[in-house]
């Protein structure tokens, strides 16, 4: 299972064993009872959103540029190691926004209920790992979705009319593959570890 967040929407997709999307579908960001049945049964649910606050373990590093000494080990790792840097922090406390708040209430709602094994992913991330490392057009743009498009059918996702999906879609999708990976035993845990929080990657593939 996959979970691009938005302030208002879910956009959901799951995949079988094989990497064949099974169902998709688009929840309201407040029927969380909806979201943990869609979830039943699934053996990995991967959530676009932080899972928690940042507790700021790193708000002494002067080698960190001012805006990511508050955020979380797994966005600072992602961002040294992989050279993916959010355009967001996760911040320490209230307000947060919107789709944030989703985020945790997500993850708070299905750990409540014992649903499957729960990850944190950064689409933007998957995709460029995807994609070996290299940049990709902004999702917005057709050029982008055409991109991540390719990048998902060359790792083994499979739907007929995949190249018409909004770029919500295919990051759930993305997230869903991870999810996928993870179960497989193929995804990468991005974290130095001071924290406890953790985002994941998808398996490496041949970029050839």
């Amino acid at each position: 299972m996959g979970i691009d967040v938005g302030a208002r929407t879910l956009h959901c997709a799951r995949l079988d064993a094989g990497g064949a999307v099974l169902n998709r579908a688009v929840l309201r960001a407040e029927d969380l009872d909806a979201l943990t049945r869609w979830c039943a049964g699934a053996a990995a649910v991967a959530i676009d959103a932080p899972e928690a606050a940042s507790t700021a373990p790193h708000s002494n590093d002067a080698g960190l540029a001012p805006k990511f000494r508050n955020a979380r080990c797994a966005e600072i790792d992602l961002g040294r190691r992989h050279r993916s840097w959010v355009s967001w922090v996760a911040p320490s406390g209230p307000p947060f926004p919107a789709w944030m708040e989703t985020g945790f209430r997500a993850f708070a709602a299905l750990r409540a209920r014992g649903r499957s094994q729960l990850l944190e992913v950064y689409p933007h991330a998957c995709f460029r790992e995807l994609a070996g490392g290299r940049r990709l057009a902004r999702k917005q743009t057709a050029a982008g979705r055409h991109a991540r498009t390719e990048l998902l059918a060359g790792a083994g996702v499979r739907l007929d009319g995949l190249g018409a999906l909004s770029h919500d879609d295919l990051d759930a999708l993305v997230a869903a593959l991870t999810a996928l990976d993870a179960v497989r035993g193929g995804a990468r845990r991005v974290t130095c570890g001071h924290d406890g929080s953790a985002i994941w990657l998808p398996g490496r593939r041949s970029t050839s």
